[in-house]
């Protein structure tokens, strides 16, 4: 139930989305582009769907994509084109050098937006923790680290986190230290610092604004618990490798070895189409 901000420019399109996508996410719906671009600033987003119809065309709408993609470049971006785009866009989107952009023709919605959406978040927060944490976790505790992750915006408790699998919160902290974790509230708060990591490593965020995102108090309350649980400041995650620096300290903390494969795999950048973007045609 990822946190999506949608930017369709109608609302026929708007219901259609929302049709196929609020079984499986959260969604925010902007009516602007400035819209948009605070939504993705201030709310714990970690993907959006943008219709290249809503997107402003001066000086260039490929221009005005890249700058989002500058700003935000961990954002999962997934773009809507209309069928009766001239046949230059793609050529164009490319040139503009926009990287990680997952294109959808708006006529394959039904069948494909599932799919774009998660390609759109491979290269996320919630993959890369996935991912780092699967050489330690048993198959249940994995989907409990993914559920944590994928729903940071509803600010689960730990009791409500318990409930939503099934277990009791005691029977679920105790199996998190059976296989090396924390316990499931101190594992919460840290799924909360990995978003924070990946955030800070954006130019088009701060400190203050990621606690925002996060919802804490104030920056100053975000500042404290990333120092106290990594001994980082935000400067210091943004100059020092982000999440991977989050996910180390996280590892330390827990006395769990670190595997170096899992985060080598996850420096590789991902290798992009000719044009700079992901078609999900290509396979």
């Amino acid at each position: 139930m990822t946190l999506l901000v949608v930017l369709a420019g109608d609302r026929p399109l708007e219901l259609h989305l929302t049709e196929l996508l609020e079984s499986q996410h959260s969604l925010a719906f902007s009516h602007s582009w400035g819209g948009l671009n605070r939504v993705i600033r201030e709310r714990p987003a970690t993907g959006a769907i943008v219709a290249l119809e809503a997107v402003p065309s001066y000086p260039s709408s490929e221009r005005v994509l890249a700058g989002l993609r500058v700003r935000f470049p961990h954002l999962g971006l997934a773009l809507l084109l209309q069928k009766h785009r001239d046949p230059f866009t793609l050529f164009r989107l490319g040139r503009a050098g926009i990287r990680n952009l997952v294109l959808l023709r708006v006529e394959d919605l039904r069948h494909e937006v599932a799919r774009t959406v998660a390609r759109a978040g491979e290269g996320g927060a919630i993959s890369f923790v996935v991912g780092a944490l699967s050489p330690y976790l048993p198959r249940r505790e994995l989907r409990m680290a993914y559920l944590a992750m994928d729903s940071v915006h509803r600010r689960w408790s730990a009791e409500e986190m318990a409930d939503e699998v099934g277990l009791t919160r005691p029977y679920l902290s105790e199996r998190l230290k059976e296989v090396g974790l924390p316990s499931l509230g101190h594992f919460l708060l840290w799924t909360k610092l990995f978003h924070a990591g990946h955030w800070l490593e954006e130019p088009g965020r701060t400190g203050e604004s990621v606690g925002r995102q996060l919802e804490y108090s104030s920056g100053a309350a975000f500042r404290r618990a990333l120092k106290l649980y990594t001994g980082a400041t935000p400067t210091e995650v943004r100059e020092r490798g982000g999440i991977r620096l989050i996910f180390r300290r996280f590892l330390s903390r827990s006395g769990l070895p670190a595997p170096r494969e899992a985060l080598r795999k996850w420096d590789a950048p991902r290798r992009p189409l000719r044009s700079g973007f992901y078609d999900p045609d290509s396979g």
